[in-house]
């Protein structure tokens, strides 16, 4: 490697940024201003920013709808670290444990007649690379990863 060129993605350290909202439907918008902004701060194109914002904000409505089941829940919390590249994600709530990392069925929903929602975990796999959850004492943890294709 010459001094011209630069590092790998590997070798430039990440940056890590966070936010937390209330576990609010009317918050999720918030949320995904944050993970745009750091998508393409990352290099990521509008359409590659758009597929996270759309995983991070799908998971987030679960939390709230599903977790918290649409009351004024606790916080959730996203951690973002970034550099050329790679955008990684993890979203941290303390809603009941659920796992959506587990893969799911095939989705023979047809194009003519989709259904009314539950395509969000379907969604959260196709979009992004790696979809990771952990469940510990203080709660539910779901990690996200999206990497550019060079």
């Amino acid at each position: 490697m010459t001094a011209n060129q630069p590092s790998p993605p590997s070798r430039i350290s990440m940056q890590e940024k966070q936010i937390s909202i209330p576990g609010q439907l009317d918050q999720v918008e918030t949320v995904c201003r944050f993970v745009g902004e750091s998508a393409r701060s990352a290099g990521f194109d509008e359409k590659e920013s758009y597929a996270c914002q759309l995983a991070v904000t799908e998971a987030c409505e679960n939390i709230i709808l599903h977790g918290y089941q649409g009351t004024n829940g606790e916080n959730i919390t996203v951690k973002i670290q970034t550099r050329p590249g790679d955008l990684k994600i993890k979203i941290i709530d303390q809603a009941p444990p659920f796992n959506p990392a587990e893969r799911l069925p095939e989705n023979n929903a047809s194009p003519d007649d989709p259904p009314i929602g539950g395509l969000g975990l379907v969604i959260l796999h196709k979009v992004m690379d790696e979809v990771e959850y952990e469940r510990t004492q203080s709660g539910n943890t779901l990690r996200l990863r999206k990497t550019k294709k060079f």
